[in-house]
């Protein structure tokens, strides 16, 4: 089974490289009185953003950050869902809401999206489907996007422990999920294969944090 890796790391990592090297990143600003906004694309976004941020430009912290790009593409892809990592690599590539300001008040903002997304912060105990090829294809989406995340240019410093992990996880996965097992899923072809792609990915991430995901899908069997 050939590996899908979503073109979206790409403008994820590349996102968060140009919010890195923003004159504010890191700066001591003064105390502001951030809000985060009720409109859900730029609270999304601007608490993805936020994570990136306070998380030092480690991919660990860009991963679990996605989540809160999940959840919004989520809620925009609701009335065609198999159309998620399509939809995923258009809102990874739009811009961070104020930039000048955003990296200042990163600190202030986390709180407030975490009160406001309560399952990112989440640390219980993860429960996969119980389809074993359903399960299975859903840690593979994951693990295969984390991977693709990984092995972007965001650490110049080689490959990472991280995408070493979920890398290695996601080619086991792969192996497993053979032709066979597809067919018999009702996938006969590529263009099906993606949308089951689509479909999983979208399925997994609101079973909780990402990291607690990944967790329960490195303990299958």
């Amino acid at each position: 089974m050939i590996r899908i890796v979503s073109r979206a790391m790409v403008a994820l990592a590349s996102a968060a490289m140009v919010l890195g090297a923003s004159p504010m990143a890191g700066a001591q600003a003064p105390a502001r009185q951030a809000r985060l906004a009720t409109d859900p694309q730029e609270a999304g976004l601007t608490c993805f953003y936020a994570a990136v941020v306070t998380g030092g430009g480690k991919t660990e912290a860009l991963a679990e950050a996605s989540w809160f790009l999940f959840d919004l593409t989520r809620q925009q892809t609701e009335a065609a869902p198999e159309t998620f990592a399509e939809k995923l690599e258009a809102t990874a590539s739009l811009p961070p809401p104020n930039l000048d300001t955003l990296a200042a008040d990163a600190q202030t903002l986390l709180p407030q999206c975490a009160s406001r997304y309560p399952l990112i912060s989440s640390k219980r105990v993860v429960t996969l489907p119980a389809d074993p090829f359903t399960r299975e294809m859903q840690c593979f989406a994951l693990t295969s996007y984390l991977a693709g995340m990984a092995e972007s240019e965001l650490e110049d410093s080689g490959e990472s422990p991280f995408g070493k992990r979920v890398g290695a996880l996601a080619d086991r996965l792969a192996a497993k999920l053979t032709e066979e097992r597809a067919k018999a899923a009702g996938i006969a072809d590529e263009a099906g294969m993606i949308r089951q792609f689509s479909l999983a990915l979208r399925d997994i991430s609101p079973l909780g944090n990402p990291m607690k995901v990944l967790e329960a899908c490195e303990a299958m069997k």
